[in-house]
């Protein structure tokens, strides 16, 4: 997890780097250094970077969804002519203004464990996702890596062909010097001529292989490309000295455990299982807990009002302006008694009004699902599909991982084979030459001779160096199935 980071940083890092370096700052390009810069430069990484933060950002949505829920609602308004006003219950014909505010909050108790699936669903989406960063910059490692060893393989293409040049001019002076003296004839010296041409033929072709070779790293790496660019030199006999170690079989069933392709589709299955049982929560009742505080205002309420300040009651008797009786021909009033609270007439303004009306309320919902039209029954059997599919997935990654193998490790055989040969070739090919060389010199054969001498010796070195690197080549790629480190 700790590799996973650096490398995260490495790459984010990259993200925001404007810089452009043709060369490393020490010198020639190694290795590492290549493969670096292609990973924080490379399209490829970037994309797979941000799948990874979208799923990230899935991952915490789906954590957040357990928390409560809680939102204000405030609203006001201004009522003209004959109206009810809203609090009162009372007609009114001004224009007044009213205002109502609260605070709803809830929260989910039970859904059939919908949300604590989606978590698990989430957290497997975002560990796949980390797998498929690390597949992607496993990908660009090996590429960067093969085509560094491309470059290689046509420097030293190169550096044999400059010497088959080198030979051909010193033949040629030589040359020149024995037609001078009588010694060799003029046809010779032109044979000579011809074959020195075609070397530099070869010369030029094996410089502009190897400029294709650098182009293709730099343009691997995102690099603009550059004259100056320059890589370090390796050596890849310690890579060829020995056969490889390990039988397909042996390497399938490493890599179906390391491969981040297939460690990343096992976990996309789990996922979608995971995606079944949360849409499959829907069908069971969900339970949450709810409040409510709020209150309201209205201008039309007056601004004052009688508040009771609890010290007691008064009692006193009113006679009735109304009701009477008659008692010997006169009308006595009638009296009554009425009681009110001690108290006096206070402000009431909108603040006063507003903790006056204060209300609140709490309780449980509950939902028993009955009929929604199919919908849940829809989102299960999509989901289901969804599942299979990735099941297939990762079958059908097994059996491609498994087929790549069984021909990665055929071809091995072959460069392998290839390879052996070549060496026994460049060795005989090698005496050959150097005894007719000698010969030649000694005038015992014609230039016909040491000609189809130097060119099978000039093919099988060149061969040697082709099927060397491609010997390396076909290790480094079953190497690369069982996660092994890309050096040399």
């Amino acid at each position: 997890m700790y590799k996973f980071h650096l490398f995260l940083f490495v790459l984010l890092l990259g993200f925001g780097s404007g810089k452009v370096v043709a060369q490393s700052p020490h010198g020639p390009w190694s290795l590492e250094e290549c493969i670096m810069y292609a990973i924080s430069h490379n399209a490829d990484m970037k994309a797979s970077a941000l799948n990874l933060e979208a799923n990230k950002a899935n991952q915490v949505q789906a954590k957040m969804s357990m928390l409560p829920t809680g939102s204000i609602g405030v609203s006001h308004g201004v009522n003209a002519g004959r109206s009810i006003d809203p609090f009162t219950n009372q007609p009114v014909t001004q224009q007044f203004q009213t205002t109502d505010a609260g605070l709803n909050a809830g929260l989910n108790l039970f859904s059939g464990l919908q949300l604590q699936n989606l978590i698990r669903q989430m957290n497997l989406s975002f560990k796949a996702g980390q797998q498929d960063l690390q597949q992607t910059q496993n990908t660009v490692s090996l590429n960067v890596g093969l085509a560094y060893l491309a470059i290689l393989q046509n420097e030293e293409m190169l550096e044999i062909a400059q010497q088959q040049v080198s030979t051909s001019k010193s033949q040629l002076v030589r040359a020149d010097k024995l037609v001078d003296v009588g010694a060799m004839a003029q046809s010779t010296l032109a044979d000579l001529k011809v074959q020195a041409g075609n070397d530099e033929l070869e010369r030029i072709n094996a410089a502009d292989n190897f400029a294709t070779a650098k182009l293709q790293l730099m343009q691997l790496m995102n690099l603009p490309v550059s004259p100056d660019f320059q890589i370090q030199r390796l050596s890849v006999q310690n890579l060829v000295a020995a056969n490889y170690d390990k039988s397909a079989g042996e390497v399938y069933a490493i890599a179906e455990k390391v491969q981040p392709g297939i460690i990343g589709a096992d976990l996309r299955v789990k996922s979608a299982q995971r995606g079944v049982q949360a849409v499959r929560g829907a069908l069971y009742p969900s339970l949450a807990l709810y409040g409510y505080i709020g209150s309201n205002y209205s201008s039309a309420v007056p601004t004052t009002q009688f508040v009771a300040d609890g010290t007691g009651f008064t009692t006193e008797e009113k006679a009735s302006a109304t009701q009477y009786i008659l008692v010997n021909g006169s009308r006595q009033p009638i009296y009554t008694t009425e009681t009110s609270p001690n108290g006096q007439m206070q402000d009431f303004y909108y603040f006063d009004q507003l903790n006056f009306n204060l209300r609140n309320s709490f309780g449980l919902s509950l939902s028993i699902p009955i009929l929604n039209n199919w919908q849940t029954r829809t989102r299960i059997s999509n989901a289901t599909i969804a599942r299979k599919r990735a099941e297939l997935l990762a079958e059908t990654s097994r059996i491609q991982l498994r087929q790549d193998i069984e021909q990665a490790y055929n071809n091995l055989t072959a460069a392998q084979t290839r390879f052996e040969t070549a060496k026994s070739q460049a060795e005989a090919t090698e005496v050959a030459y150097q005894a007719a060389q000698k010969r030649f010199e000694n005038g015992s054969v014609h230039f016909v001779d040491l000609n189809l001498a130097k060119t099978n010796y000039d093919r099988a070195q060149l061969n040697l160096v082709r099927f060397k690197y491609d010997f390396a080549f076909r290790k480094k790629i079953l190497d690369f199935y069982i996660n092994q480190p890309l050096t040399f």
